[in-house]
């Protein structure tokens, strides 16, 4: 994937965001600029029964973006991390900053469509169940086709290797559709997507195999009689090129409820299905220790997994928080349970705590862990 690398004062951050289109925007274009962005300190403790690991992480995330007369929209978004933080993300621990998202939209036909170009970060579609998080450069048109109905086209790339040509290119395309109906949204996505291209006539090597996936997924959201209802379903049909003659198709399912018992209290229920290799989104953070880089199925064995959060607001600053996870993780089960609390300062400062338990049977993918966060969050 292509990571790009800025290291701008914010005043010359301000002096380069220009876009060319049919011409060139220049600062008198520019009718509003807006900075925005948020601190989170946080001090983590894990504890299994093997070791204890204590750490600190700390992240930064600075929004500057710009709108100019004639509908043009830049949006840039910046990320100052530590060592920790940096670890926890994957990023490369000795840069310490990276560009999170850099593009620009251009309204069209009158205004109801919208064409994006830049590196443009992987917005949710339906539920984060499946989300993949992250960014790539890309090319989109959106436009509607009926009343609350709009479509959707989108090229990206994730790894391009110039020198190659497209030889070993990674990226995809995609075709969406999006619709509202009464009180509920619903789409569909269809995309194809490669990785490690070939030229058609080398065969891949061992370490560097072409890969090629063909990906559905379809979502509704919406609510019915005070309870917020959603559901997601993904196929992944995946083509290891010159591995095997047999795709492998990865399934996902994904259901989830919510309703307002009393006044402030609210409780959910959902329930996720994997299978054959799937894996849950890279936004997907359903429960403290259950979430994204352990809830995974193998290609013989699902994860399958109920989850129950409650929410209760004690007053107009402070929250309580639970949720409670009895999980099958690939044959083995788990559970899970998180007490959470957080209160507001004011409209920029939050304080949160948050503990939780996991428990499992022997072989699961997740050790048997307690895990305590303690973060302030600062926004502006």
């Amino acid at each position: 994937m292509i990571k790009s690398k800025l290291k701008l004062s914010l005043a010359a951050s301000i002096l380069v965001a220009t876009y060319g289109y049919a011409g060139t925007v220049i600062a008198p274009n520019i009718a509003q600029i807006e900075l925005s962005g948020d601190i989170e300190l946080k001090a983590v403790q894990e504890k299994t029964d093997t070791e204890t690991i204590n750490k600190r992480t700390a992240e930064i995330n600075l929004n500057l973006d710009a709108k100019s007369e004639n509908g043009l929209e830049i949006y840039t978004s910046y990320k100052v991390f530590d060592g920790s933080q940096a670890a926890t993300a994957g990023e490369n621990i000795d840069d310490g900053f990276s560009v999170t998202h850099a593009y620009a939209t251009l309204p069209i036909i009158n205004g109801k469509g919208k064409v994006f170009a830049g590196l443009i970060p992987n917005f949710i579609y339906g539920t984060d169940a499946f989300d993949d998080g992250g960014e790539a450069w890309k090319v989109a048109v959106a436009a509607p086709v009926a009343k609350g109905v709009m479509v959707q086209v989108v090229s990206k790339v994730e790894n391009e290797e110039e020198a190659n040509k497209d030889k070993g290119d990674s990226g995809a395309t995609a075709i969406r559709v999006d619709a509202k109906v009464n009180n509920f949204k619903v789409g569909a996505k269809y995309a194809q997507a490669y990785a490690n291209k070939g030229d058609g006539s080398t065969p891949p090597a061992p370490a560097d195999k072409e890969k090629k996936v063909k990906i559905t997924t379809a979502y509704i959201m919406g609510e019915v009689g005070g309870v917020s209802l959603g559901a997601e379903y993904m196929s992944q049909k995946i083509d290891m090129v010159g591995v095997s003659s047999d795709p492998v198709t990865q399934k996902g399912y994904f259901l989830t409820a919510s309703k307002d018992i009393v006044d402030g209290f609210n409780v959910g229920l959902s329930y996720l299905n994997l299978s054959k290799g799937m894996k849950g989104g890279d936004d997907f953070e359903p429960a403290l220790i259950f979430e994204k880089d352990s809830i995974v199925s193998s290609g013989t064995k699902n994860t399958t997994a109920f989850i129950v959060p409650f929410f209760f607001s004690i007053n107009e600053n402070l929250t309580a928080n639970a949720a409670y996870v009895n999980a099958d993780i690939q044959g083995r089960d788990g559970k899970e349970v998180d007490l959470g609390i957080t209160y507001a300062m004011d409209d920029n400062v939050e304080l949160s705590a948050v503990y939780g338990k996991f428990d499992g049977d022997t072989g699961c993918e997740i050790d048997d862990q307690t895990k305590v966060e303690v973060a302030i969050a600062i926004t502006f």
